[in-house]
Formats: C-alpha cells, sequence, structure tokens
C-alpha cells in the first residue's frame, strides 16, 4: 500500500469515528450507528495488507 492510500484510509477513518461521536453526543443514534458500518469496509479493505 503506498503513502498517499494509507493516508486517505486514516483521514477517512477518523472522519467516520468523528461524524459518529458527534452524532452520538447530538442524540441521533440512527445517525451514529449507520456510520460504523463504514468502519467494517474500511477493515475489510485494510485486512489483506496487513502483515504477520
Amino acid at each position: 500500500m503506498n503513502k498517499a492510500a494509507a493516508l486517505f484510509i486514516i483521514f477517512f477513518t477518523l472522519a467516520v469515528v468523528g461524524f459518529g461521536t458527534w452524532q452520538l453526543y447530538a442524540g441521533n443514534l440512527v445517525a451514529a450507528f449507520s456510520s460504523f458500518p463504514f468502519l467494517l469496509i474500511i477493515y475489510i479493505f485494510i485486512k489483506p495488507f496487513h502483515k504477520q
């Protein structure tokens, strides 16, 4: 994975977590929990690049 893709994934992950947290504190549970499938998609995308 190149550096640009890694930075994009980091910023996208932070944006999803930030949005979910913001909506959770605003009391909008539906919007807060609807952002979590994006984290699963990010995990599925990153898993093949993980070195053990």
